[in-house]
């Protein structure tokens, strides 16, 4: 046996040693398809568990098809070639590989054959999905103690003017206050019913619903609901709205409650009398609005678990540390970004940025 012979031998001992599928395909402009020159044995398990059941060599092809079209589009490029391929087993569960194709050229540097090796993360992909599913129960929790605190506005705002409206019944001249009652009854109530409703469809792993909307708008509803918070702690409110931001992909619903959250953060950051200044801004792929007050701030240990669930500072006050948290997976849901900034005795300015297009993700 030659040196040649012998390493080639090698390197075929060498593909039977590898765990994963291996297939050598060469492409011939006269061939429609790739044509698969050699394999290791874990690649020919890998076709036997798409193609076992197959009754006929047609039905065996079109269990393959998946794999088979992914070497042929790896062949249509340059470089390394990935993909995530899902196909069937014999039994109809599901299948997850991962492709990686690279190409290998000859001494014209031509590249009409390729190495592909293919990766059974299907496991993997079951413990991301469960993790996921899991991830988003718990967070329902965290977000059904937010939406309990949210709630709390509205229905005490509904029964004071409801007990305002039974005072007053009565009396002459009432009928205007009356009807400021019972419109402030029904404004509540529908408020509530839209926060439940948000609830409902995450907790079915429902997209929320999203339409293009003015942040400004939104900022504007936040601050309307943040009054009275802000006036029973004697703090000052500073808006600042670009005019010229443009509409961004939302649920307005969801945004308000990251920014209420946000507002009434900053006016529990101090002691003295809070300072929160709203802004919004354009920037180059999307909306920004910043929320910044003149608190105690916060050092680089809890900056580093701000966002951590059930991480507060204000524990002895009430705080339950799930509304960052809660606020972040919003704004992640949105395909947007949350930034902290702080120092001790300088205050903090929490970041929301928003894209333009819905399945952009700001970085």
């Amino acid at each position: 046996m030659d040196r040649t012979s012998a390493e080639g031998s090698l390197f075929f001992q060498l593909l039977e040693c590898i765990q994963d599928g291996v297939a050598i395909s060469d492409w011939d402009a006269e061939l429609d398809s790739p044509r698969i020159a050699h394999c290791n044995s874990a690649f020919t398990d890998l076709l036997g568990r798409l193609s076992g059941g197959a009754r006929d060599q047609r039905q065996a092809r079109q269990a393959a098809d998946p794999l088979r079209k992914s070497m042929r589009e790896s062949h249509l490029r340059d470089g390394v070639y990935f993909d995530q391929i899902a196909a069937l087993d014999r039994g109809g569960a599901r299948i997850m590989l991962h492709l990686r194709s690279d190409p290998v050229k000859d001494q014209s540097q031509r590249s009409n054959r390729r190495i592909a090796v293919f990766r059974d993360v299907t496991r993997q992909a079951l413990m991301e999905e469960s993790f996921r599913r899991n991830e988003r129960l718990a967070s329902i929790g965290l977000l059904g103690v937010g939406i309990a605190h949210e709630i709390s506005n509205p229905t005490g705002s509904a029964l004071l003017a409801a007990e305002t409206a039974l005072a007053i019944k009565d009396l002459p001249g009432a009928e205007e206050q009356f009807d400021a009652c019972l419109k402030n009854i029904v404004t509540s109530m529908d408020r509530c019913g839209r926060i439940v409703r948000s609830l409902l469809r995450y907790s079915h792993q429902e997209p929320t619903e999203r339409q293009a909307c003015n942040i400004n708008d939104v900022v504007a509803q936040t601050m309307e609901q943040v009054e009275p918070y802000g006036l029973s702690h004697e703090a000052e409110f500073r808006v600042s709205l670009d005019a010229d931001v443009p509409l961004v992909p939302m649920n307005p619903l969801e945004i308000e409650l990251v920014l209420l959250n946000l507002v009434r953060n900053a006016v529990e950051a101090g002691n003295e009398k809070a300072l929160v200044t709203i802004r919004t801004s354009r920037i180059k792929q999307g909306v920004r609005v910043a929320v910044s007050d003149n608190g105690r701030g916060m050092n680089k240990e809890q900056l580093a678990h701000v966002f951590d669930p059930f991480y507060t500072t204000r524990c002895k006050s009430g705080g339950f540390g799930v509304g960052m948290s809660i606020a972040k997976g919003i704004v992640q849901g949105h395909k947007g970004r949350m930034e902290l900034r702080s120092r001790p005795g300088k205050g903090t300015t929490v970041i929301v940025d928003l894209p333009i297009t819905d399945g952009s993700q700001i970085e």
